[in-house]
């Protein structure tokens, strides 16, 4: 399901310190919350300039606290347009802490339902509700289901090509924070890693 908010707690899997800017955390990002927008859902490979689109947001906004500015916890991966639409929005939940998946749902036909007033929050702050955006979901939705069930090998390409992993996965290994990484653990879990294993699957 393309279009399915997480409802459980995500563990964080990396953890690098000391950047004086938030800015290049995001490569770390892209791997932490898997190529795709943490407010709207989409992904990397649905927009023709790929990883371009996307920019590193702060949870609690720099205005509000410009000590958590490049503090990684405080950073998500946000596709421009939710960014923008954000903006100093205060009293945005943390998805890693309150999955969102607890206050929105998004339906068959690509419309968003909220299912608690942090839900409404979120709908307005991002726009998630814009008719564009509705209709691109829902044209997503049908795209999906209509290539699960045709069950060829051209089907089964387009599904890899829209629905996989974008080719261009960061190597964090080669990575080196300015104080190094609390949770060097996950690297060996990074989609890089796992696809050098030949254990990522071809879509996700």
């Amino acid at each position: 399901m393309p279009f399915r908010y997480p409802k459980n707690k995500r563990r964080r899997r990396h953890g690098p310190r000391g950047y004086a800017d938030y800015r290049p955390h995001k490569p770390w990002l892209r791997d932490e919350f898997e190529f795709r927008c943490v407010y709207c859902l989409c992904r990397e490979r649905w927009f023709p300039d790929g990883d371009d689109c996307f920019s590193v947001d702060h949870v609690t906004p720099r205005s509000e606290a410009p000590e958590l500015a490049c503090e990684y916890d405080n950073l998500v991966y946000a596709c421009c347009q939710c960014n923008a639409a954000k903006q100093g929005a205060v009293g945005a939940r943390d998805p890693c802490h309150d999955p969102f998946g607890t206050d929105v749902e998004v339906l068959a036909d690509g419309t968003i339902r909220t299912l608690t007033p942090h839900g409404v929050f979120l709908v307005r702050a991002c726009r998630l509700e814009r008719p564009k955006l509705t209709e691109f979901r829902r044209g997503v939705l049908e795209l999906f289901r209509h290539l699960e069930h045709l069950g060829t090998e051209e089907a089964a390409n387009l599904r890899r090509r829209i629905f996989g992993f974008p080719p261009n996965l960061p190597n964090l290994s080669d990575l080196r924070p300015p104080a190094g990484n609390s949770r060097a653990n996950g690297l060996v879990e990074s989609h890089y890693a796992r696809r050098q294993r030949g254990e990522l699957p071809e879509t996700y």
